[in-house]
């Protein structure tokens, strides 16, 4: 029996530069390092354009931590992190420190590695006008209703989405400030862990931080304060390595140059079920090209949920808002579906077909979605 179990849960963008080899092998070699411990570390990677913490993304967390507790076989102390990353790209006479502070970081006004929802309210004010041009006729509470204008798009969003309110700039809307909203949407979630009784007796620990393309590392803006061991070796092997490689090698050159992913990827959080490494070795061979066997950055454009495989669910809204810009603005018109086994991976693209705005991009620009499992990609 191990003396612990620590849970942690990433919430990080979409973005196709947010991976790297190197924080591939520095989860793997610190988890390593804490099982000698005896401390058992389990992994889960939660992915939305922006990292906004919406209700979808908390209750992501929530079934996540359901299931950790479903597995418990024996009296070990279960403890729980969650960690809120997004990216910028700071200016050179920022204070690079692990641990900083927002007055003494600077963002790079419209550099390509800045996160894509400084924009969302504009993403949304497009997929209004996607909606209304098609004139998707859909059944809003038993009645079928074209949907031509931005009153029928509140219904749509009320039927479907449980959402009372606009699209654009209000159920999809822009980040304000890129150095205080991973500070902002942990503030989100400390107020909705408070007002749920499951969650508010569970003593999660939240941390909160910027990854500096530029630098290829964590800052984190919280004054460290959850110190999250497990979370802080993984930030210092991560820099670690990267500075000391980051002349000569190749891949984490490509981390820091404007997002060009090959294929887009929506799959679940846990990656014992479903890895973003796998699925990317799957599309460059199936499309003939060579790979060095490591997981190169901008190869894939990932967004996960814990939720992504219960068909009768919508997705939330910085899910659709990434598919959407990572179909329209990327290009992206592969996007590979990938669950655990053949039967998760068609629950997924239920799911798809049933939530009537992501169905809609899928037929506007003729995504082509490719089914993939991490069964077969394991074991092929």
């Amino acid at each position: 029996m191990s003396k612990e179990k620590q849970v942690h849960i990433l919430i990080g963008c979409a973005d196709a530069r947010d991976l790297s080899q190197v924080q591939l092998d520095a989860v793997r070699i610190v988890t390593e390092q804490y099982q000698k411990k005896d401390i058992e570390i389990e992994y889960h990677v939660v992915r939305a354009a922006g990292s906004f913490v919406t209700p979808d993304v908390v209750m992501d967390i929530k079934r996540t931590i359901e299931q950790a507790e479903r597995n418990v076989v024996d009296l070990t102390p279960l403890k729980y992190f969650i960690h809120i990353q997004t990216h910028a790209h700071l200016t050179e006479d920022s204070n690079d420190d692990y641990v900083s502070h927002v007055h003494d970081l600077h963002v790079v006004p419209n550099s390509p590695l800045n996160c894509g929802m400084l924009h969302a309210s504009t993403v949304g004010v497009e997929i209004e006008q996607m909606i209304v041009e098609e004139k998707p006729v859909l059944q809003l509470a038993g009645r079928k209703v074209t949907i031509d204008n931005d009153t029928k798009i509140k219904e749509l969003l009320h039927y479907h989405y449980a959402y009372d309110g606009y699209l654009a700039g209000d159920w999809i809307f822009s980040i304000d400030l890129l150095r205080t909203h991973p500070r902002h949407q942990r503030t989100l979630l400390e107020k909705a862990i408070a007002g749920d009784s499951e969650l508010k007796i569970l003593d999660l620990k939240i941390t909160c931080g910027i990854m500096d393309y530029s630098i290829h590392s964590l800052i984190r803006v919280d004054d460290g304060d959850p110190a999250v061991p497990f979370w802080d070796d993984v930030q210092k092997y991560i820099r670690e390595h990267s500075e000391n490689e980051r002349t000569r090698q190749d891949l984490l050159i490509a981390q820091s140059q404007k997002q060009k992913p090959l294929a887009g990827l929506l799959c679940m959080t846990d990656p014992r079920q479903s890895s973003r490494l796998h699925a990317a070795e799957y599309y460059l061979k199936l499309k003939g090209i060579k790979s060095s066997g490591q997981y190169m950055p901008n190869t894939v454009f990932n967004m996960s949920g814990s939720s992504f495989d219960i068909p009768s669910t919508p997705f939330g809204p910085y899910v659709i808002a990434g598919f959407f810009y990572a179909v329209k603005h990327l290009g992206l018109t592969d996007q590979m579906v990938m669950g655990y086994d053949k039967e998760q991976t068609n629950r997924i693209l239920m799911k798809i077909k049933n939530d009537p705005i992501m169905n809609m991009i899928v037929e506007k620009f003729n995504v082509n979605l490719i089914p993939v499992n991490h069964v077969e990609v394991q074991h092929p």
